[in-house]
């Protein structure tokens, strides 16, 4: 399509990339926005429908050519990005992509096949979940699973710090999260191993993994929720030098997914 070149922000057209600091309001809208120049380039290269593409008038040159036929290209002068979406925001680069529906537990979890899952039932810092997607994607996770007490992993700062792993990385917003469980569990031939701090606990160390294997991750001040851990059939721990009250839950996936590998 044929770009547009918009010089006003008052223009309907931009409604999606209004405030993204104050608001989310792309979650019920079923879009996410992608911002900078290689989140938009990763969200290009991959299959998620794409919305529109903001580009301020500097940065025409070089993107407008990779934006596909059917995704509306809007230019828009360079000293107006800031004032519209709220934050000093210095990329000149805007995209707004659509969400896909949930991936069924059998497409994450296919029977047979030696799979990696990341489950975070309540990881509600966004920098938090940016970390895990972007470790998962490092150390071949094969999918994270989110409570509804968790972070939006489409949100604007997950896709930052993730670098755009949830691009690549298949993601299930699960609407309950202890049904799932008992999926993976059950019918799928998951084990599940919860993360916690216990001193009875299986030491990392001494931990080896079947082929179809689901870790979880509890949430940063409170750990996994007890109703969690007891659908889990297996505990593990990092230990750590006494007063040492945990690690960061990012950190924490880091050493767990190194650990296990994909």
């Amino acid at each position: 399509m044929p770009r547009e070149f918009i010089n006003s922000i008052d223009d309907p057209r931009l409604e999606s990339y209004r405030n993204l600091k104050d608001t989310n309001r792309t979650r019920w809208a079923g879009l996410f926005i992608a911002e900078g120049e290689k989140l938009v380039r990763r969200l290009l290269a991959s299959d998620y429908a794409i919305e529109s593409i903001l580009l301020s008038d500097r940065f025409e040159a070089q993107l407008a050519p990779l934006v596909p036929p059917d995704a509306r290209l809007w230019v828009v002068p360079d000293a107006l990005v800031e004032s519209l979406v709220g934050f000093n925001f210095h990329r000149g680069i805007l995209a707004c992509g659509r969400r896909k529906p949930e991936p069924p537990l059998e497409q994450l979890a296919p029977v047979g096949r030696r799979t990696t899952l990341i489950v975070c039932p309540n990881v509600q810092d966004p920098e938090n979940l940016g970390g895990i997607l972007r470790i998962a994607a490092a150390f071949g996770g094969d999918g994270v699973i989110v409570g509804t007490a968790a972070a939006d992993p489409f949100s604007r700062r997950v896709l930052r710090v993730s670098m755009g792993a949830a691009l690549r990385v298949p993601v299930r917003q699960s609407p309950d999260i202890a049904a799932d469980l008992r999926e993976l569990a059950g019918p799928l031939g998951m084990q599940l191993a919860a993360t916690v701090l216990d001193p009875t606990a299986e030491p990392l160390a001494q931990a080896t993994r079947p082929d179809r294997f689901a870790l979880l991750l509890g949430s940063e001040g409170h750990g996994l929720p007890p109703e969690i851990v007891a659908l889990c059939q297996r505990k593990i721990t990092i230990p750590m030098r006494a007063g040492t009250d945990s690690l960061n839950v990012a950190v924490a996936a880091g050493i767990l997914l190194n650990h296990f590998g994909g």
